[in-house]
């Protein structure tokens, strides 16, 4: 009995630690959530944002999103990462005209217009878009 309670504290512990350290920078929202993040007077941004909508069966936004939760982790504090998934979210991305996945907003505090990225990119690639709606110091 000793030695089954030990495995399983053993077993529960590795488990808790993994799962500590998988979890996601990048938040899944739906479209509701998404309307929270802008001042509803003006539509923009309350900080900078962005947000990546995607699909489960899309190769590219699979090999895109380790990249965004890298950054993520990157600029943990001064961005808000994101992620909606245009399955689940027909109406949005339809009101949004989203037609290729996937597809990247990078919104600016108070910017009239957000940067957009369409495909799979390189980090590097992805940074330069994020530098884009950081505030200047």
């Amino acid at each position: 009995m000793k030695k089954a309670l030990l495995i399983f504290v053993a077993i529960f512990t590795v488990w808790t630690v993994a799962s500590a350290q998988t979890e996601s920078k990048v938040k899944e929202i739906d479209q509701n959530k998404f309307m929270e993040l802008f001042d509803t007077q003006t539509m923009t941004a309350r900080a900078p944002i962005v947000i990546d909508f995607n699909a489960t069966w899309c190769g590219p936004c699979r090999k895109l999103a380790p990249i965004l939760e890298e950054l993520a982790t990157e600029y943990e504090g001064r961005v808000n990462f994101y992620s909606i998934d245009v399955d689940k979210n027909r109406e949005l991305a339809s009101m949004l005209q989203i037609q290729s996945i996937p597809y990247v907003l990078f919104f600016a505090p108070g910017a009239e217009e957000p940067e957009e990225m369409i495909g799979l990119v390189s980090k590097e690639e992805v940074r330069v878009y994020i530098e884009k709606i950081l505030p200047t110091k």
